[in-house]
C-alpha cells in the first residue's frame, strides 16, 4: 500500500503537468492504453483462460465508475491545490463502507455512522463553504470521491474470488474502448518533451492500481490502509517543488479529522467481521 500511495502522488503530479496541453478526455486514454500494454505480457504468458468469470456484470460497472471518476479526477487536479484535492479524495474509503452496508443491507451502526460525520466535519474544514468560494473543481472532487467509492467497494468484492492481476487487467482493458472516441476527437499530438511524462504518468497508474488491489486481497484493510494515507505529505512535496504549491492552513485538521474517521471506519469494520467470524 506504501508503494500504491506513492505512485497515486507521481500520477497525481503528472496530471498537473500535462493537464495545460493535453484534455481531461486524453489523459484518461493515456492512462488506459498504457495501463493495457503494460498488462500484456503477464496476459500472453498466462494465456486467455486466465480471463474466464462469471462477473462480468461487476467488471463492467466497475469500467464505467472508473473512467468517469477518472475524468472528474483529473479535471479537479488539473484546477486545484493537490494537496488539498488528495486530502478530500481520503473520504472514498467512508464512503466504500457505506456501499458496501447499503449492498450488503447491514445496519448502520454508530461506529459507521461516526467515522462518516469525522470525515463530512473534515471535508467542510477544508473546503469552509461561505467563507471561500466553492467552484466547480470542489463538485468534482465530491463526484469522484462518490465514483470511486463505489469502485473500491466493488474491488473489494471482486477480489474474493478473482486474481488480483485479472482484477487489475479488466479495469485498465474494458476503459479503453470507452475512453478511445473521446481522445481521439480531443487528441493533440505529444511532443518529445512530453513523452517521459506520459509514460511515468502511464507506469505510476499502473503500479498504483497494482499494489492497491494486491494490498487489498492480501492483508486486512485495518493494517494496510494507514500506509495509504502517505500518500498525502507526498502530493503536498511534490506539488511545492513541481508547481510552488502551499495548501491553506486548514488542511492539516481537515485530513485528521477525514484520515481519522477513515481509518476508524476500516478498523471497526474489521473488528466487526472478525468479531463474527
Amino acid at each position: 500500500m506504501f508503494c500504491s500511495s506513492i505512485a497515486y502522488a507521481v500520477s497525481s503530479a503528472c496530471v498537473r503537468f500535462l493537464a495545460d496541453d493535453f484534455s481531461i478526455f486524453q489523459l484518461v486514454l493515456f492512462r488506459t492504453a498504457i495501463g493495457t500494454m503494460v498488462m500484456l505480457p503477464w496476459l500472453f504468458s498466462s494465456g486467455l483462460g486466465v480471463l474466464r468469470t462469471k462477473r462480468w456484470k461487476l467488471y463492467l460497472f466497475r469500467a464505467c465508475t472508473v473512467y468517469v471518476s477518472n475524468l472528474t479526477w483529473f479535471y479537479a487536479l488539473s484546477r486545484m491545490n493537490l494537496a488539498e484535492a488528495t486530502a478530500l479524495s481520503f473520504l472514498m474509503p467512508l464512503v466504500a463502507a457505506l456501499i458496501l452496508a447499503i449492498w450488503l443491507r447491514e445496519k448502520l451502526g454508530w461506529e459507521r455512522l461516526f467515522a462518516i460525520a469525522l470525515g463530512f466535519l473534515g471535508a467542510v474544514l477544508i473546503i469552509r463553504p461561505g467563507f471561500i468560494e466553492v467552484g466547480s473543481e470542489i463538485y468534482a472532487v465530491m463526484f469522484t470521491v462518490l465514483m470511486y467509492g463505489s469502485a473500491t467497494a466493488i474491488i473489494r468484492a471482486l477480489t474474493l474470488t478473482e486474481n488480483p492481476n485479472v482484477v487489475v487487467f479488466y479495469m485498465f482493458f474494458l476503459n479503453l474502448p470507452l475512453a478511445l472516441g473521446p481522445g481521439v476527437m480531443t487528441w493533440s499530438t505529444p511532443q518529445a518533451a512530453d513523452l517521459p511524462v506520459i509514460l511515468l504518468f502511464g507506469l505510476a497508474s499502473w503500479v498504483a492500481q497494482v499494489f492497491m488491489t494486491r494490498s487489498l486481497a492480501c492483508g486486512e484493510a485495518a493494517v494496510v490502509f494507514p500506509a495509504f494515507y502517505f500518500q498525502l505529505p507526498a502530493t503536498a512535496l511534490l506539488g511545492f517543488a513541481l508547481f510552488g504549491q502551499i495548501p491553506s492552513l486548514w488542511i492539516v485538521p481537515g485530513a485528521i479529522l477525514i484520515i481519522g474517521g477513515s481509518y476508524f471506519s476500516v478498523w471497526s469494520e474489521n473488528r466487526r467481521r472478525q468479531s463474527v467470524s
